[in-house]
């Protein structure tokens, strides 16, 4: 039989590992000084021992290790919950209590072993709420008699949610038809590769492009945590199901996941059964399509109901999706949620998923469907950036399958979309169209889509009274007979009646079947249509689009699209209108999809640099933890880094031309955010731009020198130049050495937080010597508490890396932690000097061991004073706010 240390220790790397990276190995054996009472208290149990063995293997054993992990105050809230579990598990009463004391104790040590070991934790889990939420754990498992009942709904959850989610759903022309996932599903890959979904704590936003497959991908996720080994229950939430009783308001999340278990699972919900899995770690909450609550005032509710249960349940793993584009109109906290988004399909993905759907392409012999992949994949070259959108690409496959057709724009793609059902599909199977209706057909679904679209609840299925209503009211005016309109509209929806292609039956009211677009972009297509025809010139079509351009953003991209198809220069007019007012961010977007003339394409690019290089650079500087998003950059990221690639060499032409000019008149904008505009990119250009930036770093150095040592922020072009941020440091101070830099989402960390955190050694600066000798010759304090994060101290999860500079970095967050005696996990130098300052009676020995370190003679000496607390390099912050200094 294991011991109680080997299970509890376990159980902690567990919970480390899914909280945060490992940066070392654990070391074992962990010294508990406590073998006696642990294997007594076995003995003891006999085949009770069983008991408390399958407890601390249980979620619910490690839903109090990570309140533990995370916050080491929590032990006396951990002994409670752990009684009350083993009470549930079965163990006698009289045992309860000594039990409970021993394995605190063994949880307190493995946890206290396991920090140096790995990552800090997520920020974003809150310590009030994680102390707010042990103790109403330990409430509710008090008033719990018995966990079977419990255990008997999750296992019937997670079955039904395997059922209900065992297939996706495969785009294919007239027919609606499901494959399992492993015969089509192409996991897409995210922008950020730590992240942890269905980890204790984790809440992250998962952003995507329309057909990214972001419903899919939270379908599958519920799927797996389902059908895998956590024991947790996803609740996957679907928002546009539930817009009406969102709309009503008045109860809290819990409640709606407590509707879910009844509709669609059929599993009757046994009360405090969803709250006990949400408290005992045996749950993922996912909600997919936030950007699908339209309504801006309902969306904001439903993302404060949101934040209120992040708070409320700080472990429980929450995923949400929703569109990129307009997801930061009304955004989920960035301290309590995390973005990352789904990247486009790379050629890899692009080649498993096409030889899967021609592997599953039933209109084609088996002998014919490698050639036809294969045939396929060479094909679509031209079009690689339509491929990498996995809904496009399906669509792609089945023209190509029909009639080895392939569009060469994101507006055809729908179109050839529209002409396949309406036109070819149908009659080849011999399901021909109403004579009367056929010639009026696409206008009829363009008016529709329009009316679904501008609609309060856009988009959502609508009864079939309605739109009946709205058809009939559009073909009146074209046949001038009512009774025949109505029969017209009739027949329509008759055909549409089971087939799963553009608009089909989506379910029912309580008296009739409702209506809707398979997916949003049919929607969107049509609606874009309808625009088009209704609007003669692109003043008129700009000013529709305008007010809501950030949530039409894909009826805006085809509007586009289907104008300059339309008439002569379209794309040019109707961008020239948008430049002209409020339209820069759309402009931007629209160079991955269209191909305007190279004056619009320099019109833009041109905008998108003003609008970035006239942000002061004191704005992007900042101290500490900021997730704040400065939306004047995304223009000119979008043109870099999201634009077609037969765009791209107009762009980087402007983009080097503007940037000579403004170096040349030293525009301190300009010269800021030079280090940043190739940093953090996913985009196959990369290294294009490190090439333009390297060169004009080099060309301009004199200037950007100039300008950059006067001023704080000018840290971000030194910070591999040792020379020039030690003049910096005489300059300036201290201070900009801890000063951040932020680039539109990006962020580059300050100096200090890159030396003294665990990956330090990714980053060095050259001189870092005499970059430390300078920092002793600074005039004390260096500056306020304030300028050096004092409320977020504990960002830096120490490095064992030791050497001048980082000594001296150390320092301002060494002596808050000393003068606050604050608990914190340091490797052993910088712990040797926090303790020496702190504590008298460890000051003469480490006094001795500084003069033995390997380190300059200047920096000992400083250390040594800084020890004896003969100086202090942090002074009092400033009322009644703090500021940060300004040059010397």
């Amino acid at each position: 039989m294991p011991s109680i240390e080997s299970v509890v220790v376990r159980v902690v790397a567990d919970v480390s590992g899914s909280l945060a990276q490992r940066v070392d190995e654990l070391v074992e054996p962990v010294d508990f000084s406590l073998p006696d009472d642990t294997e007594q208290l076995l003995d003891a149990l006999g085949t009770d021992a069983g008991k408390l063995l399958d407890y601390l293997n249980s979620p619910d054993f490690s839903v109090i290790a990570a309140q533990l992990r995370i916050d080491s105050s929590l032990a006396d809230a951990a002994e409670e919950q752990v009684r009350h579990g083993l009470r549930l598990a079965g163990l006698p009463e009289r045992f309860l209590g000594e039990t409970a004391r021993i394995v605190r104790q063994v949880l307190v040590i493995s946890c206290r072993e396991a920090v140096s070991s790995f990552d800090r934790h997520s920020s974003r889990i809150n310590r009030q709420d994680l102390s707010a939420a042990a103790v109403a754990n330990s409430r509710m498992l008090a008033r719990l008699e018995s966990l079977t009942r419990f255990h008997t709904f999750a296992s019937r959850m997670r079955k039904q949610i395997v059922a209900l989610h065992d297939k996706i759903r495969l785009p294919h022309i007239g027919v609606s038809r499901a494959v399992r996932y492993d015969q089509l599903y192409v996991r897409p890959n995210l922008d950020v590769e730590d992240v942890r979904l269905g980890a204790p704590g984790d809440r992250s936003v998962i952003l995507g492009d329309p057909g990214a497959g972001k419903s899919t991908f939270a379908a599958k996720l519920a799927h797996d945590i389902a059908s895998g080994d956590s024991q947790q229950v996803p609740f996957l939430v679907v928002l546009r199901e539930f817009v009406d009783t969102l709309g009503q308001g008045g109860h809290d999340l819990l409640h709606y996941l407590e509707m879910l278990c009844r509709a669609p699972y059929n599993v009757k919900t046994p009360p405090d059964a969803v709250e006990y899995l949400l408290r005992s770690g045996r749950s993922v909450v996912i909600l997919d399509g936030l950007d699908e609550i339209v309504q801006t005032e309902l969306r904001r509710r439903v993302v404060a109901l949101v934040e209120g249960f992040a708070h409320l349940y700080p472990l429980v793993p929450i995923v949400v999706t929703a569109r990129r584009i307009g997801y930061d109109d009304v955004p989920l906290a960035s301290d309590l949620f995390a973005t990352t988004q789904i990247l486009k399909f790379i050629d890899t993905q692009v080649d498993t998923y096409v030889r899967s759907w021609f592997a599953l392409d039933e209109a084609a012999s088996p002998a014919e469907r490698k050639q036809l992949a294969s045939s396929f994949i060479a094909d679509s070259v031209h079009i690689k950036e339509l491929r990498t959108n996995p809904l496009l690409l399906a669509l792609l496959c089945a023209m190509y399958s029909s009639d080895r057709y392939l569009p060469s724009n994101l507006a055809q793609v729908y179109e050839r979309c529209a002409l396949m059902l309406f036109e070819q599909w149908d009659a080849r199977r011999g399901v021909p169209l109403p004579l009367k209706f056929q010639g009026r057909l696409r206008g009829a679904v363009q008016h529709l889509a329009w009316n679904m679209f501008t609609a309060p609840k856009s988009g959502q299925p609508q009864p079939r009274s309605r739109i009946v209503g709205t058809l009939t009211r559009y073909l009146e005016d074209k046949l001038d007979d009512h009774d025949e309109s109505l029969a017209a509209a009739e027949q329509f929806l008759a055909f549409c009646t089971g087939r799963a292609w553009i608009l089909t039956d989506v379910g029912a009211t309580e008296s009739e079947p409702r209506f809707g677009f398979t997916h949003r972009t049919f929607l969107e297509y049509f609606a874009a249509e309808y625009l088009v025809r209704t609007h003669r010139t692109a003043k008129e079509l700009w000013a529709t689009l305008l007010p809501n351009i950030d949530q039409w953003d894909v009826v805006g991209q085809i509007t586009l699209q289907l104008y300059d198809r339309n008439v002569e220069g379209g794309a040019d007019e109707l961008l020239a209108a948008a430049l002209s007012s409020g339209g820069l961010d759309f402009a931007a977007r629209s160079l991955a999809y269209s191909h305007p003339s190279s004056r619009t394409i320099r019109a833009i690019t041109e905008k998108a640099l003003t609008k970035a290089v006239r942000v002061s650079p004191f704005e992007r500087i900042y101290i500490g933890d900021s997730e704040r998003e400065y939306p004047t950059d995304a223009a000119l990221y979008t043109c870099m880094h999201r634009c077609s690639p037969a765009n791209l060499s107009v762009i980087e032409e402007e983009i080097r031309s503007n940037f000579e000019i403004l170096l040349n008149s030293s525009n301190p904008g300009a010269i800021a955010i030079l280090p940043a505009i190739a940093f953090k990119v996913a985009s196959g250009s990369q290294d294009r731009w490190n090439e333009i930036q390297d060169d004009l770093t080099i060309r301009y150095k004199s200037t950007i020198t100039k300008e950059a040592l006067n001023a704080i922020w000018g840290v971000a072009s030194f910070r591999e130049d040792g020379k020039n941020l030690s003049e910096l440091i005489r300059r300036c101070g201290i201070v900009p050495l801890y000063l951040n830099f932020r680039y539109h989402k990006f962020t580059l960390s300050s100096v200090g937080s890159s030396l003294l955190g665990n990956h330090s050694g990714k980053y060095r600066v050259p001189s870092d010597d005499l970059l430390a000798v300078t920092m002793t010759e600074q005039p004390t304090p260096w500056a306020s508490a304030d300028n050096f994060d004092g409320d977020n101290i504990d960002i830096y999860h120490w490095t064992k890396c030791i050497d001048n500079f980082r000594a001296m970095l150390s320092l301002p967050i060494l002596e808050l932690i000393a003068d606050k005696k604050q608990r914190t996990q340091l490797t052993a130098f910088y712990d040797r000097l926090m303790r020496g300052r702190r504590a008298t009676n460890s000051r003469r020995g480490t006094i001795r061991w500084i003069d033995q370190a390997d380190l300059a003679p200047e920096v000992k000496e400083y250390l040594t004073k800084w020890v004896r607390r003969e100086l202090s390099v942090v002074g009092p912050s400033p009322e009644p706010q703090s500021q940060l200094p300004v040059p010397r």
